[in-house]
């Protein structure tokens, strides 16, 4: 009796260390790794489209500016370590439309099409598509650094033609402010930095931030991991332009959404909506608030290139 007692105590002993391993194993096979698994000469192609709406009341009327951007650019696995990837990348195309209901078209730049006499615009545009700029990317998707922006800009306001060396001066900051390193590294990584640095499971949630001329603080969830992973990210931004015509200050909220390739890791679908409101002070009217509104929805589609 006392042999059958102790036997099954051992019998209880084994089943809750069977259960206890049972549910360790669960869940530790129910916590991910989500990162980039790109390989050496991966080659992606991202398509771009953006529609952002900017309304300033200014007393009693509106002011209501629509810019419209389709921009397509090509990323090339080079090398990677253990822990990022260096990537070969360059714009090939890019469509800018800018309308305002008060002064008409503001801006119409299409690189496809041919470059019209005098439209400086364009030629300098046109040089953007004609560089190789170098790229390091962490795992999760954070940009290190992107080289070769000097060469690119200086090759955009050379090819506008323009001989004034002070204008050109000019220019070349006025362009490095949006595609110098740091603000193109910032910008481009809205696009990449989605990934934690810890294992995740469903339904977990991690944050991030970017900054910039954007700053926001996103809290990222997993969503779903079968045949994609899908994220989403609720996000508190704020804006800061300041140019030499005005100073704009904005916050709001934005929601983005990720369908990204589970064996690459690489987003394929991704969609972007953000409304934030503040006031606009222009340089003649530094004392005058003009309310401010911009509602933007941006998505980003990528196509892999079959080696």
């Amino acid at each position: 009796m006392q042999y059958q007692n102790n036997r099954f105590k051992m019998n209880l002993f084994v089943v809750k260390i069977s259960i206890c391993f049972l549910l360790f194993s669960t869940l530790a096979f129910g916590q991910q790794t989500l990162e980039y698994k790109l390989n050496i000469g991966d080659n992606l192609t991202v398509t771009q489209v953006a529609l952002q709406e900017i309304v300033q009341n200014m007393n009693d009327s509106k002011h209501e500016m629509t810019n419209n951007l389709e921009c397509d650019f090509n990323l090339i696995v080079t090398a990677k370590t253990d822990s990022s990837y260096l990537i070969n990348f360059s714009f090939k195309r890019l469509k800018l439309k800018t309308t305002s209901n008060i002064y008409g078209e503001l801006m119409n730049v299409d690189t496809n099409k041919e470059i019209k006499e005098g439209d400086v615009e364009a030629k300098m545009f046109a040089g953007l598509t004609n560089a190789v700029l170098k790229m390091e990317m962490l795992k999760t998707g954070k940009i290190v650094k992107i080289t070769g922006t000097e060469a690119m800009i200086k090759k955009m306001v050379n090819e506008t033609g323009i001989e004034d060396e002070f204008t050109k001066e000019l220019m070349f900051e006025a362009v490095k402010k949006e595609y110098g390193s740091e603000s193109l590294s910032r910008s481009f990584e809205q696009m990449t930095y989605c990934y934690p640095e810890k294992k995740v499971k469903l339904n977990d949630q991690w944050t991030n931030s970017f900054s910039g001329d954007l700053d926001a603080t996103n809290i990222w969830t997993l969503k779903e991991i079968s045949n994609n992973i899908i994220l989403s990210a609720a996000s508190d931004v704020s804006i800061t332009s300041e140019e030499e015509t005005h100073v704009m200050k904005l916050k709001g909220t934005q929601k983005t959404q990720v369908i990204a390739n589970k064996t690459s890791g690489f987003p394929e679908f991704i969609t972007v909506d953000s409304n934030t409101k503040g006031v606009t002070v222009m340089d003649q009217m530094k004392k005058v608030k003009i309310p401010t509104t911009i509602i933007s929805k941006t998505t980003y589609k990528t196509k892999k290139h079959v080696q």
